[in-house]
């Protein structure tokens, strides 16, 4: 019998047998604040002080209250009420965390200055934290508690004028200063008052500019001030302004030259900028037209009027329209980048040409290298559920109406150059989400150039997705970026990076015990490392914000809801909300984590204390497989656990008595095609669920069903195998990797022999244990040395039967990561005549990050002691050796292995991984004076670089390498 076929994409998404984990239901937001009342103020006394601070004091103040036992909550509320020397807060935070003992904070304020100050002015004074605030819920303190934040300061009053008196005041254009207790702006003064922390002392730099154009003709100026004012008292600075009239002396400069995007059609403006010159100096401009091609000089840009020296700067232009409009910033120009600085010289137009490799070159005249590859962003159950909603359609493009913006935004994909972190490249691509085929599908091309067209190394940050659909409450934006996605570009080059996900919809309820809540929102980090719903071995990361309804004060309430679309992984949840006290003071605050684990196109309900798992195959492999899972119900008993199939019955798996945190097994009798399975749990009169489905293709019945399970063809004869590979793994000390190579037989013949023809692989023959048979897959385990990280390596995988008379080959192409360190060399010795486990240390290690090493720190483990903790070693590039010398240790024991954590950085402590180094305590000197050998074992690590939207890059590093002694992650082995 003939069989149609009535296919959609979803036959490729849900093709084979894949053990989904389903996606736990979890507890709702319960917010249970308490409040904290008091003043942010100003303590001073002095009449005069007063006096002035009436004018330069807070127009508000913004209070902070952190956690410190237990850690994890925050709340800020901004003070209004009150005086400029005073502000009266009521803040909103959790209480009841820590149980009837409540919750410990660190208490903080920013007060907003200058708020009728005789003169343009902003700033914001940081006054000093109140610390062991103890907020316990409203059954124990009815009242919430009080606390003050206090500080009395001293003020700095600095004059301008054309004499060493300043008894001719002249006015100054612009102004700033940063200090340890603030920081100030002004405009069109003589003078300026800074608040200071009274009796401290530091020096910072007052900057000055004069001009008004800083296209044209501004100039900046530093003052190094000397701050020591006391409490309550008032120290004069004046500054003679006289050496800086008319430029402050010496020829200006100027920068000029073209900017083309080779093979490109440039789009509305082109920003030229140089930065961070001498003394903070600037110039930037945008031009039009924004292609100024080389052999058109009259076209060029320039940047006039510049203090002669050194500046970093860059380009940014557009390319493209529509979706596909890509924004361009080159990586940065500047002292010690590989393009080197924007250097201005007196008297002089430069154009920054420079001879690169044999050729002269302008910077900003470049041949586009770039990412390319595919789009998948899949919700299978809309595709089995017709009206089914899903949050990929809310999914938004900044160059689609109403927004019509020229700047990409929204769903986006974002590259950054590793190199400089100065070069960026944004763009977006085509295709909408289609609820028939349960999926948006479209490929995507962005491109990157280079400075002087430098080979540099770029990473692909990630997809950004943005939904926005306010109608069904879907708001936030979310951030996936896979695994090894660095690449060495040079102009022309391409790199191809695939991103294909699978979503789910979360619905995470929030509930106050007090007061009122609105704009309730959602961070969520977290991500996947396995198989997904394809069947592939995959690693990505996620992170993002998702908000949620009542939006408004004026529509705040006592619940609400943040509905969350999330692909498959397990992912932490930082809840936040707005929260109104009785009072109608209202707090912004962060309540307890959660965690979930997700699956592929599920859909979460939620009940409180209550979750339920579950497993069943996305594509059945009879009518009646078994659905499996569990109950978490937080130690207690569980009444009942039912499931629904396709609407159907109530059918019991546990009718009652069904223990605490129980697991469950249960056949299920599927129908033809797709099934959607419901799992009930409840327990204390609380409910939970979660739906999946699955697709039972009968053999028998003559139907084609949507989104087939049926396998594919099988491969025409002369197919050979398909092969791929696992993630490399870094393998310890010997510099080299680990490849797992997957091999599926697509050949009429067993094969006998995997053969491996490339010097840098070891072993070259591997026989397997037995012929791998036709429609077989099995791995081989290889070992690949001789490389560099970040480069792209491309092996030839051939394979024979037991005779050699049959073959094939195929290729496969892979990354080669960066690990941490390798240790290469080292030695202990004992210290003559100090008591046993008193020894030095020292070892080599060689650089297997793509990062310039320059900090090491050393963790031992509890009890034992090491010094120094830091090691300052030269700049150590990739592939280098470096040495850390000196170390001493006390505490351990003789002939024990101790190990412990080393923890590398780059210059800038944004960068970092770790190892873990192990080795033997010597025994103490005897009289003939032998040292015991030692021995050594460094266990693998990645190299870790920690980035996010709007956040400091490296904040978790160091905290991880912290926290590494106190959590045991330097340890001792005993003999």
């Amino acid at each position: 019998m003939a069989r149609t076929s009535n296919r959609t994409i979803l036959s490729t998404l849900l093709g084979g047998f894949l053990l989904l984990p389903s996606a736990p239901a979890f507890a709702d937001v319960v917010l249970e604040p308490n409040i904290v009342k008091g003043q942010a103020r100003f303590s001073n006394t002095n009449p005069t002080i007063v006096a002035l601070l009436q004018q330069l004091g807070m127009g508000w103040a913004r209070v902070a209250a952190t956690s410190t036992s237990p850690s994890g909550y925050q709340s800020n509320t901004n003070a209004t009420l009150g005086t400029l020397l005073s502000r009266s807060f009521e803040l909103s935070a959790e209480s009841g965390a820590g149980g009837p003992g409540g919750v410990t904070y660190n208490l903080s304020a920013t007060g907003y200055l200058y708020a009728a100050a005789p003169y343009t002015a902003t700033g914001e004074y940081w006054f000093q934290t109140v610390g062991g605030v103890v907020l316990q819920p409203v059954a124990q303190q009815p009242g919430g508690t009080t606390a003050d934040i206090a500080d009395c300061i001293g003020l700095v009053h600095v004059r301008f004028g054309l004499d060493p008196q300043c008894d001719t005041p002249l006015v100054i254009n612009d102004g700033k200063i940063n200090t340890s207790y603030g920081k100030s702006t002004f405009q069109n003064s003589s003078e300026h008052y800074i608040l200071q922390l009274g009796g401290t002392s530091e020096t910072r730099s007052l900057s000055i500019t004069t001009g008004n154009d800083p296209t044209q003709n501004t100039i900046t100026f530093e003052f190094p001030l000397d701050l020591h004012p006391s409490c309550d008292e008032i120290q004069e600075i004046c500054i003679d302004m006289s050496p800086y009239q008319g430029g402050g002396g010496g020829a200006l400069g100027a920068l000029t030259g073209p900017f083309d995007v080779l093979g490109e059609i440039e789009q509305d403006q082109t920003h030229i900028r140089a930065n961070f010159g001498p003394s903070g100096n600037l110039r930037y401009g945008d031009f039009v037209p924004p292609e100024m091609p080389e052999a058109s000089p009259a076209t060029w840009w320039t940047l006039p009027n510049m203090v002669p020296g050194d500046y970093w700067g860059y380009a940014r232009g557009l390319v493209r329209t529509g979706r596909l409009t890509t924004e361009l910033i080159t990586p940065r120009m500047g002292p010690g980048t590989p393009a080197g600085p924007m250097t201005v010289q007196s008297g002089v137009t430069s154009d920054l040409q420079q001879n690169i490799g044999g050729q002269l070159r302008y910077p900003f005249v470049m041949k586009p290298a770039r990412f390319h590859g595919g789009i998948l962003l899949a919700d299978p159950f809309v595709a089995a559920h017709p009206g089914a909603y899903s949050s990929l359609s809310a999914l938004w493009f900044s160059a689609d109406p109403p927004w019509s913006s020229t700047y990409p935004a929204g769903t986006t994909i974002r590259a950054v150059d590793v190199d400089t972190w100065g070069g960026y490249s944004t763009t977006s691509f085509e295709g909408n989400f289609d609820p028939a085929t349960g999926a948006l599908s479209s490929v995507y091309e962005q491109l990157v150039v280079n400075t002087y067209d430098i080979p540099t190394q770029w990473r692909q940050q990630g997809l950004m997705l943005g939904f926005h659909d306010p109608a069904a409450q879907r708001q936030g934006n979310l951030t996936l970026q896979r695994d090894s996605t660095d690449h060495l570009l040079a102009p022309g080059d391409a790199a191809i990076i695939d991103h294909a996900y699978c979503f789910n919809e979360v619905e995470l309820p929030y509930s106050i015990t007090s007061g009122l809540l609105f704009y309730p929102q959602a961070a969520v980090t977290g991500g996947h490392n396995g198989t997904d719903w394809q069947g592939n071995a995959t690693t990505y990361t996620a992170s993002g914000s998702f908000y949620g309804w009542p939006e408004t004060q004026a529509t705040a309430a006592t619940n609400g809801v943040v509905r969350l679309a999330l692909p498959q992984g397990t992912y932490t949840l930082q809840p936040g909300a707005s929260v109104v006290s009785s009072s109608g003071a209202v707090s912004t605050a962060t309540f307890a984590q959660t965690t979930l684990e997700l699956g592929c196109g599920q859909r979460v309900s939620v009940s409180p204390g209550l979750s339920v798992s579950a497993q069943l195959p996305l594509c059945a492999t009879s009518a009646a497989p078994d659905i499996t899972g569990s109950v978490a119900s937080s130690g207690n008993p569980v009444d009942r656990i039912w499931y629904q199939l396709n609407g159907g019955p109530e059918i019991d798996i546990c009718a009652s008595g069904c223990g605490a945190d129980p697991t469950f097994s249960a056949p299920v009798n599927l129908a033809a095609c797709g099934n959607t399975i419901q799992v009930f749990a409840s327990s204390g009169g609380q409910t939970a669920s979660v739906t999946t489905q699955t697709t039972w293709e009968d053999p028998d019945d003559g139907v084609d069903c949507d989104g087939s399970c049926e396998p594919p063809p099988p491969p025409p004869g002369d197919a050979c195998a398909t092969v791929s590979t696992y993630p490399l793994a870094c393998s310890g000390g010997d510099g080299g990797y680990e490849v797992t190579i997957k091999i599926s037989n697509d050949t009429d013949q067993p094969i006998a022999h995997v053969l491996l023809p490339d010097p840098h692989v070891s072993p070259n023959v591997v026989t397997l244990p037995t012929p791998l048979q036709p429609g077989e897959g099995t791995t081989v385990t290889v070992n690949v040395s001789g490389v560099n990280p970040g480069a792209g390596f491309c092996l030839d995988v051939g394979m024979t039967n037991a005779s050699h008379e049959e073959c094939c080959s195929q290729s496969v192409c892979f990354e080669i990561p960066a690990c941490c360190f390798s240790v290469v060399g080292e030695k202990t010795s004992c210290i003559p005549g100090a008591p046993g486990g008193e020894f030095n240390y020292s070892f080599k290690f060689e650089n297997r990050t793509l990062d310039t090493i320059e900090h090491v720190f050393i963790f031992p483990p509890s009890g034992v002691a090491v010094w120094p903790q830091y090691v300052d070693v030269p700049p150590t590039p990739p592939g280098d050796i470096a040495h850390v010398g000196g170390l001493s240790f006390a505490g351990a024991t003789p002939g024990e292995e101790l190990c412990v954590t080393v923890g590398i950085h780059d210059e800038e402590m944004n960068e970092c991984c770790a190892e873990e180094v192990c080795f033997t305590v010597p025994e103490p000197c005897g009289e003939n004076g032998l040292v015991a050998e030692a021995t050594a074992k460094s266990m693998p690590a990645e190299s870790c670089s920690v980035s996010a939207a709007g956040t400091s890059r490296g904040s978790l590093a160091g905290l991880v390498l912290g926290l590494a002694a106190a959590l045991g992650l330097a340890r001792r082995r005993r003999r």
